[in-house]
C-alpha cells in the first residue's frame, strides 16, 4: 500500500523516533514486525542520513515539514501564486544545444518536485527554434539524463511543432500593430535599442510589413536582411522591452528534426509564453537570469489574447572554479579542453555521475538549495560532503599502495607463501560479503608510513595484526625495507601507527588512481573575461599503484574506499582506472591537483595526538637534555593562558620540507606550497617569496616554520603557517635548519621549555607573535636568536647563509 510508513510513502524522522521507542522486534504483529526491521535495516545501512520530517497537510492542500523545514530540507517555503491543489502544471522547456548541467539538473528537479507537491504534473518540452545551435545528439542525450535523475514527466513535445501556428500569431501582430518587419542591421539595432532611437520601420505600413514577412517565411534573399521586432516601448528603462527580435531568418542550417522545411524561426522571447499558455502551464518557474524578461512574457500573454501564467523565480546555481554557459562548455568541448560532454571535471549531469556523484546526492543537494532567491558563487564542498555520507555506510573497501612508495617489510614469522584470509568488504556492514585477502612473509608498505617509525616501536597492520617493526634500513632519508615479527596477541588499541598494506606476490592489480583539480585556476569570471584563458593544464594527476588481487572483481560504475586514500568510482576496468570521490572536505587549491594523494592522507596512520613518539621524541628530547646541561635553566612548563606574550615557546616553530610548490593562481607574489611537518597532512603554506625563490629553488627545500598560526585567506587560498626568513643586506634568505634535521622536529630555545599554542592569537594586545617577531633575529655569526637564545634543533643551530644582524620573519 501507499502508506508503508507513519507518514506515508517515505520514511520520516516520526518513524524514526517511534522505532526508537518500540525498543526491540514486536514479532506478533507481523506488519509492524516487518516495519521494525525494515527500519532496523535503514538505519544499519545509512547511520549518518538526515531524515525528513514528517509531512501535514495544509489548508491549502499543499503539505510542508512538520515542526518547519530543517537546514538540509528542501527549501520550498516560496509557495506558487496561485496554486490549486491538484491542478499545478510546471514546465521544464531545455534547448538541445548541449547537454544537461548541474544548473539544469535544479530547474528540472524544482519543477518535477513542485507539481508533485501539488499533485500536478510537469511537462518536458524542447524549445528547439534555433537550428544553427541544435542537434540531434543533445536532445537524446537530455531525454537520457532525465531519466537518470528519475523525473517523470509527461509526453515529449516540441516546440518547432508548434511553428506554423506561431507564424498565424505573428501575422495577426502586424495586422493589430503590435509588431514590424524591420530592415535595421544587427549592430545598428543594437547601438538604436541602447539609445532609446526608434527605427525607421516602425511606422511602416501594414501592407509593407505584410510583404516583407512573406519574403522572411520564403527565406528569400532579401527576406534574409529582415528580422520581425515587437513594437513595444522604445523608451522603457528596461531596455529588454525595447522592441525586441521575434522572429528571425535561418537558412544556412537544417533543422534536426524538420531540416529546411522552415526558412524563418521565432525566438524564445516569442514562442515561449505563447506555448506555456497553450499547453496548459500554469507555473512557469525561471531563474533570476530572466527576471527583466517577466514583463515581455506578460506582455506577449496580452496581446496574444493567451491566458495568464504565474512566473515564479529563483536563483541560478553558481559554483566556484566552473563555468555552467552552454556555449562555454561547448568550446571546452570543441578545442579539446576536455574529452567531452562526459569528462568528469565537466558539471554536467554526466561528468558528476562519472566522477562519483549520486544522483541521490544530487537531488538532496538541488532540494536543499531549492527556490531560494539569493545568488551567490558556492563551493562544490557542501554537495560532496552529502555524497559521502551517502556513499560511506555502503560501499567496500579495499588496499592500493602507489608503486613509487613501495617499501618491502619482511616479518620473519610471516607465512612462508601467500595465504588466503577471508576479510569482510565493508568493517560495519557484515551483509555486503567478503573478500580474499592474501597474507604473506613479505608485504609491501608505504614510504611515507616508514619515515615515521622507529625501530622496536609496534605497529598494526591493518585487518591483520600488531608486529614488530625491529629493523629499519635506510639509504639517506629514504627507508628502503624493513625488517620485524608478527605479534598477532597484541591489541590494536595499543600502537600508535595503523598501517595498511600489501603482500608480495603475483596477482596484484595495476591500478591507476586519477585525482582531479578545478579545471580553471580562476573562481569568477567578469563578462570579458574568457574561461578558455584559465584552464588548468594540472587538473588530472595520475598515480600508478598496485591493488590487491580482489579487486579484479570490480566494474565499470563501481564506488569502492581505497583505505587511507579516499574514495574512488571504477571509470575503466581494463585497463583499471579509478577516479578520485571528493569527499567534502579535502580543500584542494584552485587550479592545483595533488601530485601525490598519498602524502597527505594518513588517516589511520597517525596518532590520536598529533605528538611525536618513539625514538624521534627521545632523540628530540635528548638533545634539549644536553643543551640544559650544558647550563640552561628550563622555565617551569605552563598552560598557555599562564604564560607571558613573550615566551618564545608558545609559538610552535618547526622543521618542514617544501614537498610541493606552485604559482597561486590570483597573486603574482605568492608561491603556494605544501611542507611536511611530520603530521597527517602536509600544511599548506602561502608565502611571499616568488620574487626572492624561483620554484626550483623552492621544492625539496627543508625550512622553518610557524606551524600554529590561525588560517588565513591569501587572494582565495587559506594559508595555515608562516615560513621563516632574514632579510638584510644579501637580500631575503630562508633560515636552514641543520644538517640531520627532521620534518616535523620543533625548534626550541635555552630557557624556554613550555608547549605551543593550539592556535596562536591574533586579536591586539593578546597576540604572542606580535610581541615575540620584533625580537628575531639574527647574530653576528648568520645564527637565528631570539632574545639571545638561539634557534635549536636535535642536529644543531639554525642559522641563514650570510645575513649578519637582520631581522626574522
Amino acid at each position: 500500500t501507499d502508506q508503508s510508513y507513519v507518514s506515508g510513502a517515505n520514511a520520516t524522522q516520526q518513524d524514526f523516533a517511534q522505532w526508537a521507542a518500540i525498543k526491540s522486534c514486536p514479532e506478533k504483529q507481523l506488519h509492524v514486525a516487518r516495519w521494525w526491521q525494515h527500519l532496523a535495516a535503514l538505519k544499519k545501512m545509512f547511520p549518518l542520513k538526515k531524515w525528513p520530517a514528517a509531512e501535514v497537510e495544509k489548508k491549502d492542500g499543499a503539505s510542508r515539514k512538520e515542526g518547519g523545514k530543517c537546514k538540509d530540507e528542501a527549501n520550498l517555503e516560496n509557495r506558487l501564486v496561485n496554486a490549486v491543489q491538484g491542478g499545478v502544471v510546471t514546465r521544464f522547456p531545455p534547448e538541445p544545444s548541449g547537454y544537461l548541467h548541474i544548473g539544469h539538473a535544479k530547474a528540472a528537479l524544482l519543477n518535477a518536485t513542485y507539481a508533485e507537491v501539488y499533485g500536478g504534473k510537469v511537462l518536458l518540452r524542447f524549445d528547439d527554434t534555433n537550428p544553427s545551435k541544435e542537434k540531434m545528439e543533445y536532445q537524446e542525450a537530455i531525454l537520457a539524463d532525465m531519466k537518470l535523475l528519475g523525473i517523470n514527466h509527461e509526453p515529449v513535445t516540441f516546440s518547432s511543432d508548434c511553428i506554423d501556428e506561431l507564424e498565424k500569431d505573428m501575422e495577426k501582430m502586424l495586422h493589430n500593430g503590435f509588431s514590424y518587419v524591420d530592415d535595421t542591421p544587427a549592430a545598428q539595432m543594437k547601438e538604436e535599442r541602447d539609445a532609446g532611437i526608434e527605427s525607421k520601420c516602425r511606422n511602416q505600413p501594414l501592407e509593407e510589413n505584410l510583404r516583407r514577412w512573406k519574403e522572411m517565411l520564403a527565406g528569400s534573399e532579401q527576406g534574409l536582411t529582415y528580422a520581425c521586432r515587437a513594437k513595444i516601448d522604445m523608451q522603457c528603462p528596461n531596455k529588454c522591452m525595447r522592441d525586441p527580435v521575434f522572429y528571425r531568418c535561418k537558412v544556412d542550417e537544417p533543422h534536426h528534426r524538420h531540416g529546411f522545411k522552415y526558412k524563418a524561426y521565432p525566438t524564445y522571447d516569442f514562442c515561449c509564453a505563447i506555448i506555456d499558455s497553450r499547453t496548459g502551464v500554469t507555473h512557469a518557474l525561471r531563474s533570476l537570469e530572466y527576471s527583466d524578461r517577466k514583463a515581455m512574457y506578460n506582455w506577449v500573454l496580452e496581446v496574444t489574447g493567451c491566458k495568464h501564467v504565474e512566473i515564479s523565480e529563483f536563483s541560478r546555481m553558481n559554483f566556484d572554479y566552473t563555468v555552467l554557459s552552454k556555449r562555454k562548455l561547448t568550446k571546452l568541448v570543441d578545442t579539446g579542453a576536455v574529452t567531452g560532454w562526459d569528462d568528469p571535471r565537466m558539471p554536467t549531469v554526466r561528468g558528476v555521475l562519472r566522477r562519483g556523484l549520486t544522483v541521490e546526492a544530487l537531488k538532496e543537494f538541488v532540494m536543499t538549495q531549492g527556490a531560494s532567491r539569493n545568488t551567490n558563487s558556492m563551493s562544490w564542498d557542501k554537495i560532496w560532503a552529502i555524497n559521502k555520507q551517502m556513499i560511506d555506510p555502503v560501499i567496500p573497501r579495499y588496499c592500493a599502495i602507489a608503486e613509487d612508495q613501495f617499501v618491502e617489510f619482511t616479518l620473519s614469522d610471516g607465512p612462508a607463501s601467500p595465504t588466503v584470509q577471508k576479510e569482510n568488504l565493508h568493517p560495519k556492514f557484515a551483509e555486503m560479503g567478503t573478500k580474499d585477502m592474501y597474507l604473506a612473509k613479505k608485504v609491501y608498505v608505504r614510504q611515507v608510513d616508514c619515515q615515521v617509525l622507529a625501530q622496536g616501536e609496534e605497529i598494526t597492520l591493518m585487518h591483520w595484526g600488531n608486529c614488530f617493526v625491529e629493523k629499519i634500513n635506510k639509504k639517506g632519508d629514504t627507508v628502503t625495507s624493513l625488517e620485524g615479527r608478527l605479534h598477532l596477541e597484541g591489541s590494536p588499541k595499543t600502537t600508535k601507527y595503523k598501517l595498511n598494506w600489501l603482500a608480495v606476490m603475483d596477482g596484484l592489480i595495476d591500478v591507476t588512481l586519477r585525482e582531479l583539480g578545478f579545471l580553471f585556476t580562476k573562481p569568477t569570471f567578469v563578462d570579458e573575461e574568457d574561461p578558455l584563458d584559465y584552464v588548468n593544464p594540472k587538473s588530472q594527476t595520475d598515480t600508478k599503484a598496485k591493488g590487491e588481487p580482489a579487486m579484479l572483481n570490480l566494474k565499470k560504475g563501481d564506488r569502492l574506499q581505497v583505505e587511507r586514500a579516499g574514495y574512488y568510482i571504477v571509470d575503466s576496468v581494463k585497463p583499471m582506472i579509478l577516479i578520485e570521490i571528493p569527499d567534502g572536505k579535502e580543500k584542494k587549491i584552485s587550479g592545483e591537483s595533488r601530485d601525490d594523494a598519498w602524502k597527505g592522507k594518513e588517516k589511520e596512520a597517525k596518532p590520536a595526538k598529533e605528538e611525536k613518539g618513539g625514538k624521534a621524541a627521545e632523540e628530540e628530547n635528548g638533545a634539549k637534555g644536553a643543551a640544559k646541561e650544558k647550563g640552561a635553566k628550563a622555565a617551569p612548563a605552563k598552560a598557555a593562558g599562564d604564560r607571558p606574550l613573550d615566551d618564545v615557546s608558545r609559538v610552535d616553530i618547526q622543521v618542514g620540507k617544501i614537498t610541493k610548490v606552485w604559482p597561486h593562481p590570483d597573486a603574482d607574489k605568492l608561491w603556494c606550497e605544501e611542507i611536511d611537518i611530520g603530521r597527517a597532512q602536509p600544511l599548506l603554506v602561502c608565502s611571499g617569496l616568488r620574487e626572492h625563490f624561483t620554484q626550483e629553488q623552492m621544492q625539496d627545500r627543508m625550512v622553518v616554520l610557524i606551524a600554529n598560526m590561525k588560517p588565513v585567506k591569501m587572494r582565495g587560498v587559506e594559508s595555515q603557517g608562516m615560513v621563516l626568513c632574514s632579510t638584510g643586506p644579501a637580500g631575503v634568505e630562508l633560515l636552514a635548519p641543520p644538517a640531520g634535521s627532521k620534518p616535523g622536529e620543533r625548534v626550541f630555545f635555552e630557557g624556554y621549555d613550555g608547549e605551543p599554542d593550539e592556535v596562536l592569537n591574533t586579536k591586539t594586545g593578546k597576540a604572542p607573535l606580535e610581541v615575540i617577531k620584533p625580537e628575531l633575529k639574527t647574530n653576528g655569526t648568520c645564527e637565528a636568536m631570539f632574545k639571545g637564545a638561539k634557534f635549536m634543533t636535535g642536529a644543531g643551530i639554525v642559522r641563514t647563509a650570510s645575513n649578519k644582524d637582520s631581522p626574522i620573519g
